[in-house]
């Protein structure tokens, strides 16, 4: 018996670059954040979240390669009906542009704890 192997295509996942593929999915969520970076506090809210990263909008522009860390916060009745929860995260600034008044930056999230 002669079997014939045929070559199998695989298609790799890239991280998001021109064509918009991304690696993670990411959910869109409206969160209080409060960001610490360049020796400054900022208030901003998410537009999304992902395992590995956030969009989120602000008043200021940070540039990316800023360093920053920040908790975001889960209202009650999100999680659970009484209580509320938090997310610290540490991270740095990867994209970010403004639109009319509001600035928007993506960060990567380096790493995580639940408060």
């Amino acid at each position: 018996m002669h079997t014939e192997l045929v070559p199998l295509e695989f298609e790799r996942l890239l991280a998001e670059g021109p064509t918009g593929l991304r690696s993670s999915v990411r959910f869109p969520l409206s969160l209080p954040i409060h960001v610490l970076a360049a020796g400054g506090q900022f208030a901003a809210v998410t537009d999304n979240i992902s395992a590995h990263g956030v969009l989120m909008h602000m008043d200021e522009l940070l540039p990316p390669g800023t360093e920053i860390d920040f908790l975001i916060e889960f209202p009650p009745g999100l999680i659970s009906p009484d209580e509320s929860a938090a997310v610290h995260c540490s991270g740095k600034i990867v994209r970010s542009f403004r639109n009319q008044s509001t600035a928007y930056a993506a960060a990567v999230i380096y790493e995580y704890s639940f408060q």
